[in-house]
């Protein structure tokens, strides 16, 4: 979880990433990672949409193969 530390730190608030910002996370079935990124984002209250990256309708912007993958604005900013 150290990588969602560094991406939500406060020192990185800017008019690119705040409270206002919706993230899209997709995840799939059975993955532990993916309920621990959930966790996290709404432990510190990150308003995000959860997709299973397996349904076709709704596959992530870009192929992803590996998840949690972790997007904002159709960018990948992290996954695994």
């Amino acid at each position: 979880m150290n990588f969602l530390k560094k991406l939500f730190a406060p020192k990185n608030k800017n008019k690119n990433n705040d409270q206002n910002d919706v993230y899209v996370v997709y995840y799939r079935k059975l993955c532990q990672d993916c309920d621990k990124v959930k966790v996290y984002l709404n432990k510190h209250r990150i308003p995000y949409k959860y997709l299973d990256c397996e349904d076709k309708n709704t596959q992530p912007p870009i192929p992803v193969f590996a998840t949690p993958a972790l997007f904002k604005d159709n960018e990948l900013l992290a996954y695994g």
